[in-house]
């Protein structure tokens, strides 16, 4: 490193030649080093400004702020989930089994009956020659029950008719540890590969939930009114091959409201008993109408139709049902009906044509032709003193008839407007109940609205 001279210092000395060294006789003063000038500060602020996109530069370190910003507070963790009550648990593993075992249910009867009457020999006379049907009906009453232990609103409203109709089959309250017993014998026989040691607590849990109940109000219905009514059959007509109307005149007032139905054994088909809704609102004198298809395969509707005669003796069974209209609600209705479904749909018509306040109702009643469609006739004269009440027939193999819509009930349903705001009352099939609260589904109707008995089912 060199420097430059310093007055005083003398001439600057010669500049050495290329890869020479200097004389040994010339020694060179001594050197100073020239004083450093300060360097000026870079300014504090960039001469230009830069755009609101640009990037920061590195070397300017991190831009200053007003004030610290604190950090966003974590989030609480969520709460786990409330692990399912016992109860809970016991219904939704009676309802997945019963789903899994529902195309073997007519075997499961027979074996449910089959054990019933080993472990009680008293209850085979309870039963007709041919068990499976009655039987699988007591099966699905029973889990009907069992799978609602986890609601008790709905299982209290559910007691009341079971106990009833299990009181007109002849059942005590003393025989529901047998129906316990054979229940969960015959689960475990056909609950598959998902029937373990978990499904059958959880459905030996269920039983008793629901078993404690019922065995108390069979008990506590035991000094009331008798639950079965005798009657007698006053009027047979046939306006079909498979049709009848039948008229019942029974011994004392049977107790029920429009829309509900009652259980019926005739002297054709002892034990053997099938539920009928009545034509018309209750009546001063008690007369109670009903519309009869024979049923193909059907042992007692094929009696009632072709056999019955006028004077046979028939017991009735209490009323149950939960099809009905509450006052209250300030929501139209609509009313889909197949067939002899029309019963059950001009009684609860008539019965609201007797309210200060009707709901405006449009009535759909379907049938294959215009024979089937029995209580037209009567829906029309009410709807023509009745403001309140609109009527539209369906045919289903009659597309030509200018009186009816064409096709089938849930498409000439759907297709008649928009009914997502209507309290919804079907009445028919079983076959007819599921398609067309289907298509009310899938067309806006909230389920909760949609109301049909579970006995079609």
């Amino acid at each position: 490193m060199s420097a430059e001279p310093l007055p005083g210092d003398g001439p600057a000395d010669p500049a050495p030649a290329p890869f020479l060294r200097p004389s040994p006789t010339v020694r060179p003063g001594p050197r100073r080093l020239a004083p450093v000038r300060p360097v000026p500060a870079p300014p504090t602020t960039p001469m230009v400004r830069p755009g609101r996109h640009a990037a920061p530069d590195p070397d300017d370190g991190p831009a200053p702020s007003a004030a610290p910003v604190a950090p966003p507070a974590p989030a609480p963790p969520a709460a786990p989930p409330a692990p399912p009550t016992p109860e809970a648990d016991a219904a939704r593993r009676v309802r997945e089994a019963w789903e899994e075992v529902g195309p073997q249910v007519d075997e499961l009867a027979d074996w449910f009956a089959a054990l019933l009457f080993s472990l009680d020999p008293g209850s085979r006379a309870l039963f007709p020659a041919r068990v499976t049907e009655p039987a699988r009906r007591l099966l699905r009453s029973l889990v009907l029950a069992m799978s609602t232990v986890d609601r008790p609103a709905d299982l209290a409203a559910l007691l009341e008719p079971l106990v009833r109709e299990h009181r007109a089959l002849g059942l005590r309250a003393e025989q529901y540890e047998a129906l316990g017993v054979a229940l969960i014998g015959a689960m475990r026989r056909f609950g598959g590969v998902a029937w373990d040691d978990a499904a059958e607590h959880a459905w030996v849990r269920a039983f008793s939930l629901a078993a404690g109940p019922m065995e108390d109000a069979a008990r506590a219905a035991g000094d009331a009114a008798p639950a079965l009514a005798e009657a007698t059959v006053v009027g047979h007509r046939r306006v079909g091959w498979d049709l009848a109307v039948l008229h019942v005149a029974p011994d004392r007032p049977v107790p029920h409201r429009a829309g509900q139905y009652l259980t019926v054994e005739i002297p054709q088909r002892p034990r053997m008993w099938r539920a009928l809704s009545p034509v018309t609102a209750p009546r001063p004198d008690g007369l109670l109408e009903f519309h009869v298809r024979a049923v193909e395969g059907g042992w007692v509707s094929r009696a009632m139709v072709a056999h019955t005669a006028t004077g046979d003796r028939w017991r009735l069974g209490p009323a149950s049902g939960r099809l009905g209209l509450g006052p209250r609600s300030d929501r139209e209705v609509l009313m889909v009906a197949g067939g002899t479904g029309g019963a059950p749909v001009l009684a609860l018509c008539e019965d609201m044509a007797r309210w200060t306040r009707p709901r405006p109702c449009t009535v759909f009643l379907g049938g294959r032709v215009p024979d089937d469609l029995v209580v037209l006739d009567r829906l029309r004269a009410l709807a023509e003193v009745q403001p309140w009440l609109a009527v539209a027939p369906v045919c289903e193999d009659d597309p030509l008839d200018p009186e009816t819509l064409p096709g089938t009930l849930p498409d000439a349903v759907v297709r008649s407007g928009d009914w997502s705001g209507h309290d919804v009352l079907l009445s028919g099939s079983p076959g007819m109940i599921r398609a067309t609260a289907q298509a009310l589904l899938v067309d806006g109707v909230p389920l909760d609205r949609i109301a049909y008995d579970p006995f079609a089912q």
